[in-house]
C-alpha cells in the first residue's frame, strides 16, 4: 500500500471534516436526485391544483379556459420546491437554496399579476421556509395543518381568479375536501412515527371518509373509500423510504381528490 496516497486521503478527509459546508456540497454532489419519483409527483400536484378550478370556471361562465404560461411555470417551480424539500426530510441546508427559487420567480408574476394575487403566492414557499426552521419546530401536527391550509387555498383561489377575475363562496367551499386530502395524505411526512403517527392519520383520514361518504353513492365514490383505507393501512403498517413517500401519497391524494372534485361539478 502506498503510504502517500493514505496521506493524500487522511488531508482530504481532514479538509472534509474541518469544512462542514465543503463536506455537505460533496455529500449533495454524490447524491442521486429521483428524477422519475420527482416528475410524477409534480405532474401530480399539478393536477390536483388546476383541474379542478379550470373545469369549475369553464362551467361557470361557459367560456374557454385561458391559459396562463407564467402561472402555470411558478406552479411546476412551486411543487419541484415541495418535493425536493419534503424528498429531503426538512431543514436541511439545500431546501432554502430550493425555496428561494420561487420567491424569485415571484418578480416575472409582479408585473403580470395584481399584489394580492403575488402576496397570496408568496405564501406557500414562505410556509416551506418557516417549516424548515428547526427553532421553530413545525414538523408536527401544526405545521401539517399550516402546509395543508396553504396548499389547498393559495393555487386553485389564484388559478380560479385569473379565469374569472372574480372569488365565490362556493367555490371556496368546495375547496374544503382538499384541505381535508392534504392532512390526511400528508400526515405521515410531519408526523411520521410511533402512536402520534397512526393517531393523526386515523383522524383526519375519518374526517376525509366522511366527506367523500356524503357524495353521490356509485363505483367512482366507493373507489374514493377504498383509496382512504389502503392509504391508512400502509401508513400504520408499513415503513416506506423517504424517497418514495412523498411520490407515493401525491399520487393516491391526486387519485381522490379528482374523484371528489369531478363529482361536484
Amino acid at each position: 500500500m502506498n503510504p502517500s496516497s493514505n496521506s493524500k486521503d487522511s488531508r482530504t478527509q481532514h479538509r472534509e471534516s474541518s469544512n462542514p459546508l465543503a463536506s455537505r456540497l460533496l455529500n449533495f454532489s454524490q447524491a442521486k436526485i429521483p428524477w422519475l419519483s420527482m416528475l410524477i409527483s409534480v405532474i401530480a400536484q399539478n393536477v390536483v391544483w388546476w383541474v379542478y378550478p379550470l373545469i369549475y370556471s369553464n362551467r361557470l361562465v361557459s367560456g374557454q379556459i385561458q391559459h396562463n404560461p407564467l402561472l402555470l411555470t411558478y406552479s411546476i417551480i412551486l411543487s419541484l420546491a415541495i418535493f425536493l424539500t419534503f424528498n429531503r426530510n426538512f431543514a436541511q441546508w439545500f431546501n432554502y437554496i430550493v425555496i428561494l427559487v420561487p420567491l424569485l420567480f415571484l418578480y416575472f408574476l409582479y408585473k403580470h399579476f395584481t399584489g394580492q394575487q403575488v402576496m397570496l403566492l408568496t405564501l406557500l414557499p414562505l410556509a416551506l421556509l418557516l417549516i424548515n426552521i428547526p427553532g421553530l419546530n413545525l414538523k408536527n401536527i401544526l405545521g401539517l395543518i399550516l402546509y395543508s391550509g396553504i396548499a389547498a387555498l393559495v393555487m386553485p383561489v389564484v388559478i380560479f381568479y385569473q379565469q374569472n377575475t372574480f372569488l365565490t363562496q362556493p367555490f371556496l367551499l368546495s375547496l374544503f375536501p382538499l384541505f381535508f386530502s392534504y392532512l390526511f395524505f400528508m400526515s405521515s411526512l410531519f408526523v411520521p412515527e410511533g402512536r402520534n403517527k397512526r393517531l393523526t392519520s386515523l383522524v383526519f383520514g375519518i374526517i376525509l371518509l366522511i366527506n367523500v361518504l356524503a357524495l353521490d353513492w356509485n363505483l367512482w365514490m366507493f373507489l374514493g373509500v377504498l383509496i382512504i383505507v389502503f392509504t391508512w393501512l400502509v401508513l400504520i403498517n408499513l415503513n416506506l423510504k423517504q424517497r418514495y413517500q412523498m411520490t407515493f401519497f401525491t399520487v393516491l391524494q391526486t387519485l381522490t381528490i379528482m374523484i371528489i372534485f369531478l363529482q361536484q361539478l
